[in-house]
């Protein structure tokens, strides 16, 4: 008996290898931001935004700092690639680099000018990336100077930028694969911009408490990516959100136009005064939080045109106009000139990305695939010279179903307005 048990302990030693390959957490380097940079000399430079999980035990945080010790760390090393830098940066650090929850990806602007396809392969050959990552091109500026920064409000500023992106109405973790899919589409991709801002004013410290506005990270809008995978031009924050809005992908917005006085008297108005702020001071700002889209292509022969209806609902945060918003006539008024203003404002910039950039980020083509696959097999060889010239009929219908607390507004009684 005694020698079975010797023999089956002996087998299920063999047999069971157990974890013989683990790494303990006290081993690893946890990333959470990775960023990319090309150099004068063709090389690439890479930094890694790595936890410390020191800090992170300590209580209180103030700065990008945990009981006065700073959340994150960088480090960098030149490569002739992704998994060379990588290598190259290993050997200055005493644990094993875990890419495993790396969250975001930054890109510096000389890397998006030259082409980002040499450094995008590992991202989707790699099974330790992860394909619902966010990235990021940095307009004017290196991805080692974003990645750098502290910020104020989170412990580590890769952080920072997911959640500001989340807040201006963008979807998160999408970014990396929505790329991959748009370039594997129509074959133009677009990342979200960052910048790095300075203060709009300069306030020196009079006290070691004081906390004046200081160098931060914030959203600019998007890159647009050519067919070559090379920056073609920006959308900038007031403009990103169309490409959401028509790709079904923005979550919210606040939206402000102005109000003249002329809207007292027949609705609408001159969409001309509205988008030229020729009446400043006088505005509506309107909060969507549902938003639609449905894009019709349409055929004339074999040439294609499309029909794109945008819908939301909102209600309306601020007037500061002569209108009474307790007379529903005049919240009907308020939806005419919002949806002048903003048909308007998207034909823009549809139009820019038209002539500007001739690249189909908004997914037309792909609508034609889904719907019409045997009419895309003879366009998608000329869809870039095809893109350009489409013609596109636009129409937005917002619906404002709540003017707020009070109805009535502070400046008619002072200017002789409506009561």
């Amino acid at each position: 008996m005694f020698r079975k048990v010797i023999v089956i302990s002996v087998a299920m030693s063999l047999i069971l290898t157990g974890c013989w390959d683990r790494q303990e957490l006290n081993d690893q380097a946890i990333i959470l931001g990775w960023g990319m940079d090309l150099m004068e000399d063709g090389e690439y430079l890479a930094t890694a935004n790595l936890v410390l999980p020191l800090a992170s035990k300590s209580g209180g945080q103030q700065g990008g700092e945990q009981g006065g010790r700073s959340g994150f760390m960088t480090e960098s090393a030149y490569g002739k690639n992704n998994r060379d830098a990588e290598q190259n940066m290993q050997r200055k650090l005493s644990r094993v680099l875990f890419p495993g929850h790396r969250r975001n990806i930054f890109i510096g602007e000389k890397l998006a000018e030259q082409g980002v396809f040499s450094i995008l392969d590992e991202y989707g050959r790699s099974p330790m990336v992860r394909p619902r990552a966010n990235i990021f091109v940095v307009r004017k500026g290196t991805a080692q100077e974003a990645m750098s920064l502290a910020y104020q409000l989170e412990t580590n500023p890769a952080i920072a930028v997911q959640k500001i992106q989340e807040k201006s109405g963008a979807p998160i973790s999408r970014s990396l694969l929505d790329f991959f899919i748009s370039a594997n589409g129509t074959g133009c991709g677009i990342m979200p911009a960052l910048t790095i801002l300075q203060p709009e004013v300069n306030i020196g410290k009079k006290s070691k408490n004081d906390s004046p506005p200081q160098t931060t990270l914030g959203i600019y809008g998007a890159a647009v990516f050519n067919s070559q995978l090379k920056l073609a031009g920006y959308l900038k924050y007031d403009e990103y959100w169309v490409r959401l809005w028509i790709a079904n992908k923005l979550a919210l917005r606040s939206f402000t136009t102005i109000i003249n006085s002329v809207d007292a008297d027949k609705p609408g108005g001159a969409a001309s005064d509205a988008l030229s702020g020729a009446s400043r001071g006088k505005t509506v700002s309107v909060s969507v939080d549902t938003f639609k889209s449905q894009i019709t292509p349409i055929f004339r022969g074999d040439q294609p045109s499309f029909r794109i209806q945008l819908e939301g609902k909102g209600f309306i945060e601020e007037n500061n106009s002569p209108l009474n918003l307790s007379k529903p006539a005049n919240v009907k008024k308020v939806e005419a000139r919002m949806n002048q203003y903003l048909e308007e404002k998207i034909r823009r910039v549809v139009t820019k990305v038209q002539k500007d950039f001739k690249c189909d980020i908004f997914g037309l083509g792909d609508t034609i695939h889904r719907r019409h696959p045997y009419r895309w097999k003879k366009l998608a060889a000329d869809w870039e010279t095809i893109f350009p010239d489409m013609e596109l009929d636009i129409t937005v219908k917002l619906n404002l179903t709540g003017t707020g607390l009070t109805g009535e507004s502070l400046l008619p009684t002072r200017e002789g307005g409506e009561k």
